[in-house]
């Protein structure tokens, strides 16, 4: 590394100048990146869910609907001013850009009617179009019309008369979440008045309040960034501490997000902070070089000569930590959802690129910047004085204490802390739960506008969370046949049992009020018919006297595919497992009708199951792979398995420590949570790599070990500490954000992050202490 070393400082200029020439390209390059969710990006798209979900959701509507809860105060919604503000919200929805205005579903729609059948007449009319009633009679009559028919009465009213929904589709391809949520906002906004509150729930909303708050998450990461430069200021009271790191970190980001920009694809808000954690490690690998530059000052007193010293000391160390860095994110991939695949191949690059930005540039440019009068006149002064250490603060009579204490008894005990920390926190590991805790966004606070409505909604009117099973026929003319009708009844009779499904229906529960309506509302009549070709005459009567798009949730064009749509109680982790087995079990002994088959599965809750079976299939492999990575890479560097052990072990407590907390404190494995546990060994081993590496080099010295770990710790165990607190306290900032999530993540981050510092700086010392690994004899 010597001759590396020699030639990067020799040839400075040329390498600051390729730099420059990349960092132009890369910030033309980054004025094109947009930030904006694609919805199907958050989808694992080669799950057999998501793939019905996809050829399904032009059909039946997709998991883009919002659900509108128009709520009174006072009084029931049978009076016109409620009405009238009924009929202007479905109105105003067909205006909406990307709507399906086909999918508009409300008392007000005309699709929305009333089946009489008298002396061999069927009269069908409108529940409330065009007009809404202004006299008693008419708001009678529209009482009589709803509560005698259970298509309305419970989905769409609710059965205390306090409330009515209305639903909405907007097809994927062409909706922005921005214009839908400024939209609906905008409408609650003119309609919600002191009797009157307007719930608006669903995926649309839920995207659009994330990126509403995003200006609030920048401004904590710049709130973020200006407590990193107060921290560095703190502790090495210089500016060239301050100033270098930073701009390290700053010349990252733009590499980073042109490299993104490069690639075509968009940042998505949600992962805003992945690309902000590859910037700081940056500027974590940089202030690595900044201690160890202002050691090797001391002794050579030349900044040309401490640049090339760092190179040549540290470039091994700090490759094999940035590799291990570019690995745990590049793994994040595994869950095969583009959101995760694009973030972790960007990332990914951004790391490796800290391997020119970090143990390149910031020793270059440090060669050019002359040491500060009052940094020399200090050095001269101790060496006037016979060497004579500085002034010793807190943390280097902490860190001398420690060691002495940890070569002697101290091994023993943290040893002994850290095997009964690992079985209290597998305890609480193994109660992590995939998938969110509460009805609502976990992204979102819980007392949030968003949670507090789909909170309503949830428990007024069960319609947010549908499961979309579909019946396939081998041809057209295949629904409304007898037996598979009856097969459709039967299946939804067995789903219905289940505790967590509030309501199950398809084209099959309609056809008994739909019968009993034909002899004048005689309840002898509500049931299917018994003979087959009866039933499906019944069937096909019903669908064609309706207009277009009054069944289109129910049943295609062809007459092929069915759509039984189960409402559950909420998508929380035990209801869609419990309700999805539940199914599982049935299809197991009844794959479908005769001539036909069920297929799996649809809607919101559909979704989330695929994206729960995604993440607990990858959680397992992407934590055997990480840490496996990370043993091989430092076995690599240190040429000892041991080595890689050593340093693995730490990683492994961290983790399993962090998800104790989240099982602990409720917080779900989701797809925003699932890189933790990646990113968080990838860069939690750069602590202990540097401090192995740190020993290794005072073995060489003809230390003992005891001494070469007390001589490590004095030194890179102090940056360690700075380095580590300086992040913490940047990712504890989080916990103000207006994104539960991110304040989530911030809170995980930071206790990994601490974690792996006192694994560094305890247990690594212990374990080289108890197991006296051969490599460091080699090395000597």
């Amino acid at each position: 590394m010597k001759r590396f070393a020699e030639i990067v400082i020799k040839y400075r200029l040329w390498w600051l100048v390729g730099i420059l020439i990349a960092t132009i390209f890369f910030l033309f390059q980054t004025t094109k990146l947009q930030i904006y969710t694609s919805f199907n990006d958050l989808l694992p798209q080669s799950h057999p869910y998501i793939k019905v979900h996809n050829r399904i959701r032009n059909i039946f509507g997709g998991a883009n609907q919002v659900l509108i809860m128009v709520q009174v105060r006072k009084g029931d919604i049978f009076n016109t001013k409620t009405l009238e503000k009924v009929q202007w919200i479905t109105r105003e929805l067909e205006k909406i850009p990307g709507v399906d205005p086909y999918k508009i579903r409300s008392i007000a729609t005309s699709k929305m009617k009333d089946f009489k059948f008298s002396s061999g007449t069927t009269v069908i009319t409108p529940l409330m179009f065009p007009d809404v009633p202004t006299t008693e009679k008419g708001l009678e009559e529209l009482k009589d019309k709803i509560y005698s028919t259970q298509r309305y009465y419970g989905p769409f009213v609710s059965y205390d008369s306090k409330k009515t929904l209305i639903l909405v589709d907007f097809f994927e391809e062409s909706i922005d979440y921005s214009v839908v949520f400024n939209a609906l906002s905008a409408i609650r906004e003119r309609m919600e008045d002191d009797n009157h509150i307007i719930n608006i729930a669903g995926e649309p909303m839920h995207l659009g309040f994330i990126k509403y708050h995003i200006n609030q998450v920048l401004m904590i990461l710049i709130v973020t960034v200006v407590a990193f430069i107060v921290m560095l200021y703190v502790y090495y009271r210089s500016k060239r501490a301050m100033f270098v790191p930073v701009m390290s970190a700053a010349t990252s980001a733009i590499w980073g997000l042109g490299f993104m920009s490069l690639l075509g694809y968009n940042l998505d808000p949600l992962m805003l902070v992945l690309p902000f954690l590859i910037s700081l490690m940056t500027a974590r690998h940089s202030m690595q070089f900044m201690s160890r530059y202002m050691e090797e000052f001391e002794l050579t007193g030349d900044v040309k000569q401490a640049s090339q010293n760092i190179i040549e000391t540290m470039f091994i160390p700090g490759f094999t930590s940035i590799i291990t860095d570019a690995l745990g994110i590049a793994l994040v991939a595994i869950a095969t959802i583009p959101v995760l695949i694009r973030i972790s191949i960007t990332c990914a690059f951004w790391s490796i690129a800290t391997v020119i930005l970090s143990m390149l540039f910031t020793p270059l440019v440090l060669s050019y910047i002359p040491e500060s009068k009052r940094f020399v006149h200090e050095v001269r002064k101790r060496r006037e004085n016979g060497m004579v250490e500085k002034k010793l603060d807190y943390r280097d009579r902490f860190l001398r204490l420690l060691g002495r204490w940890i070569p002697q008894r101290g091994k023993w005990y943290v040893v002994c802390c850290a095997i009964i920390l690992s079985m209290v926190s597998y305890y609480y590991a193994s109660k992590i739960i995939i998938g969110d805790f509460m009805p609502g966004s976990s992204i979102l606070w819980p007392f949030h506008r968003y949670n507090k409505d789909a909170f309503r909604i949830t428990f007024s009117m069960p319609l947010l969370n549908p499961l979309y099973v579909i019946v396939e026929g081998e041809q057209g003319n295949f629904i409304t046949l007898g037996p598979t009708l009856r097969e459709m009844d039967k299946f939804q009779r067995y789903v219905a049992k289940h505790e967590r499904v509030l309501i199950v229906n398809s084209i099959a529960s309609y056809l008994p009020s739909f019968l009993m309506a034909s002899y004048e509302d005689n309840p002898q009549w509500f049931h299917l018919p018994k003979e087959d070709q009866v039933l499906s005459f019944l069937a096909r009567h019903m669908v064609y006297s309706g207009e277009p798009g009054t069944w289109d949730r129910y049943i295609d064009m062809q007459d092929k595919y069915a759509n039984i749509i189960i409402y559950c109680r909420d998508k929380m982790p035990t209801t869609v497992e419990s309700v999805m087995n539940h199914i599982k079990a049935y299809l197991k002994d009844t794959p479908g009708p005769p001539g036909g088959k069920y297929v799996l599965a649809g809607g919101a809750v559909g979704v989330q199951a695929a994206i729960r079976e995604t993440i607990a299939d990858a959680q397992i492999w992407n934590l055997i792979l990480a840490l496996g990575g990370v043993l091989v890479f430092v076995a690599i560097t240190f040429k000892s398995l041991t080595a890689g052990i050593i340093l693995t072990i730490p990683l492994a407590i961290s983790n399993f420590l962090t998800f104790a907390l989240m099982g602990a404190y409720h917080i779900g494995l989701t797809t925003n949570t699932f890189p933790v546990a990646s990113v968080g060994i990838g860069l939690g081993v750069d602590y202990g790599i540097y401090f192995v590496g740190r020993v290794t080099e005072e073995k060489k010295k003809g230390l003992t070990t005891a001494n070469a770990i007390y001589q490590a710790l004095i030194t890179n165990g102090k940056s360690i500490i700075q380095i580590a607190t300086t992040i913490t306290v940047g990712l504890l900032l989080w916990v103000f954000s207006a994104l539960k999530f991110q304040a989530e993540m911030g809170l995980l981050l930071a206790v990994v992050l601490t974690l792996n510092m006192f694994g560094a700086l305890l247990l690594v010392p212990s374990l080289i202490c108890i197991i006296k690994p051969k490599f460091l004899d080699r090395i000597h």
